[in-house]
Order: structure tokens, then C-alpha cells, then sequence
């Protein structure tokens, strides 16, 4: 963490007030980011079921041998809007007793109206080893297409296809996240009064703006706040705090 240090420009009480920031190049929602308990599964299979709480397990029936598995996800818009998203990733953790197939995940397209996986990072597939594998695929700048305006992802793990092998498969971990570039402050008011920061800058050679803020910091108290709308630029730049008393924290990076 690096400090700023408080520029005295008025003599109040909170100029002893400390922030310090970390800059976060992505973050994510973790919203619903876990494997759905007795999810809906659709294709030729039996035996769902829950394994010690902790992953669900599936077992292919009989031949021809196939299975797919969906579910439904949503992304948090209140806390991660749609207009600072930058991609979407799904990531799925499981485990299967016949390596000789490769897995595939693929969501629900809006625009074509199928499971699809066009436009992902990566469409080949995953061989999985013995043991538990993560596999994850990234929608880049398609994901608009894959995200309903409610925030809803549909997500289809399937096989490569029919075959005459029965195969176990242990699903410990499936979810959806969306990825924003933002900032995330650790604010530390080590002064006697609290301490109202009304305005966040951040300044480089080409960029000079100014992001209202709210926020109210205890005497004493460490706070962390993210802001999913303040990208940070790249290279050299000034990013400043002001109180409500008028004192700020400058600091500089790049």
C-alpha cells in the first residue's frame, strides 16, 4: 500500500486523517459464483446427487453415453452495472474417472437464441487429468451477448459427445463472474473527528475529472470503499482526496 500524504489547506480537525490506496486493475462480483445444488440438468444421466455437502455428482446412463449440465446465474447490476463491465468469465471445477473425453462450456447467446461459445477466448476444450481440474473461459468483448439486461447467465457444461464409456462426474465448483476495471481505497481516519470525503480526482497529462463521493470515515476507523466507475489510467497520474473541511490526499503513481 502506498501512503498519501494530507496536504494542510485548512487548519480542521480531520488533517491528520490518513488514506491510503491500492489499485485494483480488476476486480470482480462473486455474486451466486458457486455450484447450484440440485441445479437443473438436461441430456442422458442419473443419479444427482450431493457428496458430503460439498459437490454434486453425476453419473452417465446408458449408452450412447452423453451428459450436459445447466444452470442459471445472475450478476449483482446493482453493485456491478452493466456499463462498467468489462468481460465475463465462467469457471468450472470437476473431476472425472474417464480422461479420454474433453469438457466444453458454453452459455446462452440472447442474440442467436442457442448455447454458444463463439467469441470466447477459447473453444477447444478441456482435457481433464485424474483429479480435480479448473477450467475457465473467458468471454472477452462478447459477453454483452451472453448477459440477459437483468444480469442473467444460462451456463451448459456438456461432453465431447456420445460414446460407450460410462463416466462419473464431480462438480465442486460452477459459477459466472463479471470483470470491471475500477479502484478499490483503504481509508484510515486516524484523526479525532470523522473524517466526510466529498470528492475523488484523478489527474494525468490528458485526463483532469472529478468523481463525487459520500463517504464518512469514524475517528479510528478503516474503511474500504470500491468504486466500480473510477478507472485508473495507465502511466503517470495524480489521484486526490478532498474532505468536506477542504484538506486533501494527493498521490502519485506511474
Amino acid at each position: 500500500m502506498n501512503q498519501l500524504d494530507w496536504e494542510r489547506t485548512k487548519e480542521a480537525p480531520d488533517v491528520s486523517s490518513v488514506v491510503r490506496m491500492t489499485r485494483s486493475s480488476w476486480f470482480v462480483t462473486q455474486s451466486e459464483y458457486r455450484v447450484n445444488k440440485g441445479g437443473r440438468t438436461s441430456g442422458s444421466f442419473i443419479d444427482t446427487q450431493i457428496v458430503d455437502g460439498n459437490y454434486e455428482s453425476f453419473r452417465e446412463a446408458s449408452p450412447p453415453r452423453e451428459l450436459d449440465i445447466n444452470d442459471t446465474f445472475s450478476i449483482d447490476l446493482t453493485a456491478f452495472p452493466l456499463a462498467y463491465i468489462q468481460s465475463v468469465e465462467i469457471q468450472l471445477q470437476y473431476r472425472v474417472d474417464d480422461t479420454g473425453e474433453k469438457w466444453f462450456l458454453k452459455a446462452f447467446n440472447w442474440t442467436s437464441r442457442t448455447y454458444s461459445d463463439s467469441g470466447f477466448n477459447s473453444t477447444v476444450g478441456h482435457t481433464p487429468i485424474s483429479g480435480w481440474n479448473t477450467y475457465a473461459v473467458n468471454l472477452t468483448g462478447k459477453w454483452r451477448s451472453y448477459v440477459w439486461n437483468d444480469g442473467k447467465v444460462l451456463v451448459k457444461v456438456h461432453d465431447q459427445g456420445p460414446d460407450s464409456t460410462r463416466t462419473n462426474v464431480d462438480l465442486d465448483f460452477l459459477g459466472v463472474r463479471a470483470i470491471i476495471n475500477g479502484t478499490t481505497l483503504t481509508i484510515q481516519n486516524k484523526g479525532a473527528y470523522t473524517a466526510h470525503l466529498v470528492s475523488i480526482w484523478v489527474n494525468n497529462s490528458t485526463v483532469h475529472k472529478r468523481y463525487d463521493a459520500d463517504v464518512f470515515v469514524n475517528s479510528g476507523e478503516t474503511f474500504s470503499y470500491q468504486r466500480v466507475d473510477i478507472p485508473l489510467p495507465n502511466g503517470q497520474y495524480a489521484f486526490k482526496v478532498v474532505t468536506e473541511r477542504g484538506n486533501t490526499a494527493v498521490y502519485a503513481a506511474g
